[in-house]
């Protein structure tokens, strides 16, 4: 359901798009991928958190500024990969095809969006009719990917 309470679709639009890579320099290197990864079919796994409004956040005054609560999201995120550095790497072949994590800190596809609606009013027990793809981005190039959807409502 969208923000209008009845049918309506949810309508997710995409302020920013901007890459976060780890804040120190990392060595280039491969990890395998394990034997039971390689048998598997890849599997992406999507997260979808939600937080209520705060007007602070460690201690600062944000007065509900989103901006502010995603710079420190992107700051915090940055500081992370430098030791889960795997994640800010991307999945690439190897010579003989298979598939290996390049560890070269390309970073974290990181989307800023915003959605007119309510939380309350989104269908999350039936998804694939309103917010299929809307809330967790599709990984392009890398291995993780991030959004953060500011929901607001004109009610």
């Amino acid at each position: 359901m969208g923000s209008e309470g009845g049918g309506g679709e949810l309508i997710v639009k995409v302020n920013k798009r901007e890459v976060v890579a780890a804040v120190l320099p990392l060595q280039e290197h491969w990890l395998p991928l394990s034997n039971l990864d390689l048998l598997l079919p890849p599997v992406d796994v999507g997260v979808f958190f939600c937080y209520k409004k705060s007007t602070s956040l460690l201690g600062k005054d944000l007065s509900n500024n989103f901006g502010s609560m995603v710079g420190v999201l992107k700051k915090a995120l940055a500081q992370a990969l430098v030791t889960y550095y795997a994640f800010a790497g991307e999945v690439v072949s190897n010579p003989v095809g298979e598939p290996e994590i390049l560890c070269n800190n390309r970073g974290v596809d990181f989307v800023e969006a915003f959605a007119e609606a309510e939380l309350k009013d989104l269908n999350f027990y039936n998804p694939d009719d309103t917010i299929e793809g809307k809330l967790v981005p599709k990984k392009k190039h890398g291995v993780l990917a991030v959004q953060s959807v500011e929901y607001f409502s004109m009610k």
